[in-house]
């Protein structure tokens, strides 16, 4: 030590200078050399820990995904609920495809510590078939057989053989009969259960608040220690409610919330808010006015329906009603009939000349939603200028108990968006027995050539065959006209840049519902380490 002082005080302050920064080189590059090497021999790994603030507009319901048709009920319900896919440790089919015999895993358990049986997926899905319930899933268990073979076994028995039933099987959510087996149907709105649901999904229900006027503000949820999954990385999930979108914008920017999604067009404001990622997802809907022949004798004219279809700038409804966000769709896949504003005009003056001047009086019934009345104007004016003589709009809750409107069918042509479960299966959407509720034929479609290509759809296994019979039964009902197909809208998903694990479907592939962002939010995390590999 004495004889590096030494050597130091005969250096000359230019030789300390050069020999400080010679120093300060050498630990600089030992460290980033360290940095290097520890970089490369290891990885970032997800642990659990944190929170994250999912946000909404609007207000939770019943948070009971078999009889709650509200969108935040169906999300939050998807975090609660196991599906009953997810619950099977065997799933056998019949050669047929008609009988399907099923076991639950060993040893499940719903998040208050009761068994979860076969009695419970048999309770669920009688309750959806229950047409007082009003089941969101009633068109895709009707007419199914559903036995007990023991704790852990069940017996389900179509009618017909249905290619795609895996799917409805997949996505089947599974309600307590424990706790709602001794309540009338009539009453499961107002049990407490909706409010404080018991589950069996990746978390559980905590703690709610809520305002002295009634609004809650706030849901949280914990990991269920009880899912029969893996369990989830982040430790309290937050549902955050605002009475609009300017609320949840000024939220997000303040980074009180950490993510919040829409799959209607909603003006949300994220200017300058910081490590924001947006997800745009297509999904697999298509919006159309509907026609329905039978509550206006004019619309029964197929060249008065095409001449309606060509009056339509698709183009301009995406942009100014729109702000670009959707995609302008054809017939489920084909493409719609162009615009062209002329030959609209032409053909109404040629029908008005062979039918004595008749007047086109037209109504068509709209959602009560920003973007429909904002498409609506749009359209009337289209309408308007290509020679209809009256356009009027109607506006209804599509939140109302039972859809009324839909239900009743009460419309001359309904605006109305529907989603695919299977874009090859069109049959819930356009065969003849789906013209009256629960089937959503909304059209109230019949063309006999089309019914049978759509069954055999159903029943073809076949990939390949199966898309060609699919492309045969758009096609028919295309040529037909019995709508006209605007638009499909994208779900749009706004979150925090640092959250891992969300996956958006693969390439080519749609997202079926909101719900389906959650399908994995047990993987999600915010908060990770570096471990050496």
């Amino acid at each position: 030590m004495r004889l590096m002082k030494k050597i130091f005080s005969v250096f000359s302050l230019s030789e300390r200078k050069v020999f400080f920064a010679a120093v300060a080189v050498f630990f600089i590059s030992g460290i980033s050399g360290l940095a290097l090497a520890v970089g490369e021999n290891s990885i970032m790994v997800p642990i659990k820990g944190g929170a994250y603030h999912e946000g909404f507009v609007g207000q939770p319901i019943a948070l009971n995904p078999i009889t709650s048709q509200n969108p935040i009920d169906q999300e939050i319900s998807s975090m609660i609920f196991s599906r009953l896919g997810g619950l099977l440790s065997v799933y056998d089919a019949s050669s047929d495809g008609r009988i399907f015999n099923l076991k639950l895993k060993e040893g499940l358990k719903w998040d208050d510590g009761e068994p979860l049986t076969s009695d419970d997926i048999i309770f669920t899905i009688r309750t959806v078939q229950n047409p007082e319930v009003n089941s969101p899933f009633l068109k895709s268990w009707q007419g199914v057989a559903a036995e007990r073979g023991s704790e852990l076994q069940i017996k389900l028995t179509l009618p017909l053989p249905y290619v795609f039933f895996k799917n409805n099987i997949e996505r089947l959510p599974i309600i307590p009969k424990h706790i709602f087996g001794g309540i009338p149907t009539e009453n499961f709105r107002l049990s407490d259960y909706n409010l404080e649901p018991v589950g069996s999904g990746p978390y559980k229900f905590e703690s709610f608040t809520k305002r002295k006027d009634g609004f809650i503000t706030r849901y949280h949820f914990v990991p269920n220690e009880n899912y029969s999954g893996k369990e989830p990385y982040i430790k309290d999930f937050y549902f955050n409610f605002f009475q609009n979108s300017a609320d949840l914008s000024q939220a997000a920017r303040l980074h009180e919330v950490n993510g919040f999604g829409s799959a209607a067009p909603v003006d949300f404001d994220v200017s300058g808010a910081r490590g924001v990622a947006e997800e745009k997802i297509p999904m697999s809907d298509y919006y159309a006015l509907f026609f329905n022949q039978n509550s206006n004798p004019l619309l029964k004219e197929k060249n008065i329906r095409l001449a309606l279809s060509y009056a339509v700038n698709r183009d301009r409804i995406i942009q100014e009603a729109l702000g670009g966000n959707a995609e302008k769709t054809g017939a489920l896949g084909l493409p719609s009939p162009e615009y062209n504003p002329q030959l609209a005009k032409q053909m109404l003056a040629d029908f008005k000349a062979k039918n004595k001047n008749e007047a086109v009086d037209i109504t068509f019934t709209i959602p009560d939603a920003e973007f429909t009345k904002k498409a609506a104007e749009l359209i009337k004016k289209d309408w308007e200028e290509a020679g209809a003589n009256q356009v009027r709009i109607i506006t209804f809750n599509p939140n109302e108990p039972g859809n009324a409107t839909v239900k009743s069918r009460d419309y001359e042509i309904l605006l109305f968006g529907n989603v695919l479960e299977n874009p090859n299966d069109i049959f819930p959407f356009w065969h003849s027995s789906q013209s009256l509720y629960p089937g959503l034929n909304l059209a109230l479609y019949q063309n006999q050539q089309a019914d049978n290509i759509m069954e055999n759809v159903r029943q073809t296994a076949d990939e390949s065959k199966q898309k060609d019979l699919a492309d045969q039964a758009r096609k028919t009902v295309l040529a037909d006209a019995p709508a006209i197909f605007l638009f499909s809208l994208p779900y749009i998903y706004i979150h925090s840049a640092d959250l891992g694990g969300f996956i958006r479907p693969p390439a080519g592939n749609f997202l079926s519902s909101p719900t389906d962002k959650f399908i994995n939010v047990n993987e999600w995390y915010v908060a990770e380490v570096r471990v050496i590999k």
